[in-house]
């Protein structure tokens, strides 16, 4: 009988479970009286941890890197307010890699100025024509808040090159923008999420396919 060889471990995903960024059963339960078998929080709990948050931005800038169009600069957007520090993070990682991207901030509401160029603008930043933007998200699920955030920076002069999401939850909204000419990138994909922890002794089997479940009965058409 051959041995199972043990998974290649993550750091980054080792770092979300043991700060508690990702959950799963009565971990739930426990920490938000929610009856889900998996819960995603990379947003409050993630800014409580700032080297976390750094690894963070550090893998997003690699990835970009990878999907760049050579010889382009790239800029990255975070979604408000979310994914607002994630891309600012993603922006600061960046400079350790040799390959700077720019950043620029997008808000729920414009600013409210008396006048002038950025007196009424929802995005704050350079608008560079010859810069590929890449919009930051921490998961994807139904692709609301991509197309409304998308059609704002579209009305303040900026094109979209691609939207990058820390996690897929595999709901469809990843197709949803597609079918409407948007590229969408993650770091993971919740069924790879769920594949990795169990395989690591995080969960065990009916915990994982308890949430593979939720999953699948959750997806938007």
């Amino acid at each position: 009988m051959t041995a199972q060889a043990p998974p290649q471990r993550d750091a980054l995903l080792d770092a979300f479970w043991e700060e508690g960024l990702i959950l799963f059963g009565d971990r739930v339960r426990e920490e938000y009286a929610l009856h889900t078998p998996i819960f995603i929080d990379l947003r409050h709990k993630l800014y409580e941890h700032l080297e976390t948050l750094s690894a963070l931005g550090l893998a997003l800038s690699r990835r970009i890197a990878e999907l760049a169009e050579p010889g382009r600069p790239q800029q990255v957007i975070g979604i408000p307010d979310t994914a607002t520090p994630i891309a600012l993070a993603t922006a600061l990682a960046s400079h350790q890699t040799g390959r700077p991207i720019a950043y620029g901030q997008l808000r729920k509401k414009p600013a409210n100025y008396p006048g002038g160029r950025s007196g009424s603008s929802s995005y704050m930043g350079q608008i560079d024509p010859a810069r590929e933007i890449t919009l930051i998200d921490d998961v994807m699920a139904s692709g609301r808040t991509k197309q409304w955030s998308i059609a704002t920076l579209v009305a303040e002069g900026l094109q979209v090159a691609r939207v990058l999401v820390v996690v897929d939850r595999e709901q469809g909204g990843d197709e949803i923008l597609e079918a409407e000419g948007c590229r969408v990138h993650s770091l993971y994909r919740v069924s790879g999420l769920i594949d990795y922890y169990e395989a690591t002794d995080r969960i065990d089997r009916p915990t994982a396919d308890a949430a593979r479940e939720h999953v699948r009965k959750r997806r938007f058409d």
